[in-house]
């Protein structure tokens, strides 16, 4: 075996057990899946093998040795490295640039610029990686930037490299490019971990699987065709989980969201963040919003809930232009789930029930006067506790003490409990496991057949597919397509984010 962490143990004050002897092993040249749902200990585990923190109790051997990984100095020294699904790289720098940095070729002290495109340009041709090695970083897309993360450590000759979600933000053809990619490293003898939620994906290009399960090793499994999407879901929740959302056709009521013209122009540099949007959300529908990072969608969210002023355009909802109205105005016409539940959709440092009643407290029966009733605050917490399965020892925990699925759940509660007519969702299950997805993609549907109307802005093209009745793809600002989920393919909406032709 090329590794071996035997009876791994991992313990965190005052005595949150995090793993619990699990033993793990890694071949030379196999592409090994490690799947599980948030906090069944993969992170840590892989954390430990980077370095980046140690174990309570167990040991790694490699190559039949045993070691020392106290640093991510030393995980690459041994020829361990990590690319994690948040890339650090330095913008402004060029490829080549980013990937030698602090390992810089020099000549009597003086960084060789020349060489190092030269050698890092090498390297991306040995190994089959499609990036210009001269191009400015941050004009890279997603996939660009994760190449460049993967020439960073080939350049530091890694045996071991472990991918950390590498397809969260991908288009179907980058996911396949990448792919393509992994399975030259894999032929050139480099041992690929692969963490992920997609289990279509593990099962495609994996050759064993290991699953975790609240800081245990349940199994490993050769990918041999013996096992599916659904038996692996199982495992790792301990329970039958139904990965298929299966959508009615109905028709949709009257228009409840209308855009017309939507632009936005960046004051500092007169940039077009948003060109001539128009775009409709029905009752009773679900509208989906494709398209690569980086791309409108987030300049789109934030003008329709009143965050940012249009340059120009209109928005209409409910038959009334609110176009000229605040955030506080405009929320009594939208909930809004937002992409960074931490930092935007909760105050993590107050209780799951002071969350909970944000916005409901500014209105009878919770707001008597000027005050607060706390017994009604408490019954409504409780309530929506039990209603959204969320998971707590108390309505007065701290919500910072939540999963990151029991964290989306109070934000998805106190959102739909608002009973807003217009439902918009930014990412909605990003960083995810398969039991809070699904739940997630359950409480859409739901909603779709209570006849409200649901903006989705997602960047997993499956779940678009799974649950939109139409999908606007957008491209430089721009809706460059509306398309029809149940005649296309989700390759098509890729080709349309990408614009190349099919």
């Amino acid at each position: 075996m090329l590794v071996e962490m035997i009876d791994i143990c991992k313990v965190y004050p005052p005595n949150v057990v995090a793993l619990k002897h699990v033993d793990f092993s890694l071949e030379r040249g196999e592409i090994h899946a490690l799947v599980g749902e948030n906090g069944a200990g993969k992170s840590t585990l892989m954390k430990i093998l980077s370095g980046l923190i140690r174990p309570s109790f167990g040991e790694i051997r490699m190559n039949g040795q045993r070691v020392q990984i106290n640093s991510p100095v030393v995980a690459a020294r041994l020829g361990i490295g990590m690319v994690h699904q948040e890339l650090a790289l330095v913008g402004s720098l060029r490829v080549y640039e980013n990937v030698v940095l602090g390992s810089e070729p020099s000549r009597f002290g003086l960084f060789q610029p020349q060489k190092s495109s030269q050698i890092v340009k090498q390297l991306a041709e040995r190994f089959g990686l499609n990036v210009d090695v001269n191009a400015i970083t941050q004009e890279l897309s997603v996939a660009g930037r994760q190449k460049v993360e993967i020439l960073k450590q080939l350049y530091r000759n890694v045996d071991i490299l472990i991918l950390d979600e590498p397809t969260a933000a991908l288009t179907p053809q980058e996911s396949e490019e990448l792919f393509d990619e992994m399975f030259r490293l894999r032929d050139r003898g480099k041992t690929i971990v692969f963490v992920s939620h997609k289990l279509d994906e593990v099962l495609k290009i994996s050759d064993r699987i290991t699953v975790l399960r609240k800081g245990e090793k349940i199994t490993t499994v050769k990918n041999d065709g013996s096992i599916n999407a659904a038996q692996l879901a199982e495992m790792m929740v301990g329970k039958r989980i139904e990965l298929v959302s299966i959508k009615t056709r109905r028709s949709a009521g009257d228009p409840v969201l209308v855009v017309k013209d939507l632009s936005l122009v960046d004051r500092t540099n007169g940039k077009k963040l948003l060109d001539g949007v128009n775009l409709t959300v029905h009752a009773g529908e679900v509208v989906g919003i494709a398209g690569v990072e980086g791309n409108g969608q987030n300049e789109l969210i934030e003008v329709l809930i009143g965050l940012r002023k249009p340059s120009s355009g209109s928005i209409n909802i409910l038959g009334k232009d609110v176009t000229s109205l605040d955030l506080r105005r405009r929320r009594s016409f939208i909930a809004y789930v937002p992409q960074d539940r931490k930092n935007v959709g909760l105050a993590l440092k107050a209780t799951i029930t002071e969350n909970l009643i944000m916005t409901h407290h500014m209105n009878p029966p919770l707001r008597r006067k000027w005050l607060l009733d706390k017994s009604v605050a408490k019954g409504l917490a409780s309530r929506l506790i039990k209603d959204f399965e969320i998971v707590c020892r108390s309505p007065f925990e701290k919500v910072q003490n939540l999963s990151g699925g029991n964290q989306q759940k109070v934000v998805v509660a106190r959102e739909i409990s608002l009973n807003r007519q217009l439902i918009v969702l930014d990412q909605p299950t990003r960083g995810l496991d398969v039991a809070s997805t699904q739940y997630l993609r359950d409480q859409v549907l739901m909603l779709r057949e209570s006849n409200k109307a649901v903006l989705l802005v997602s960047a997993d093209l499956d779940e678009l597919m799974d649950l939109s009745d139409r999908i606007y793809v957008m491209r430089s600002g721009r809706i460059v397509a509306e398309l029809d989920p149940r005649t296309v393919d989700k390759t098509v909406v890729g080709y349309h984010m990408l614009g190349v032709s099919a």
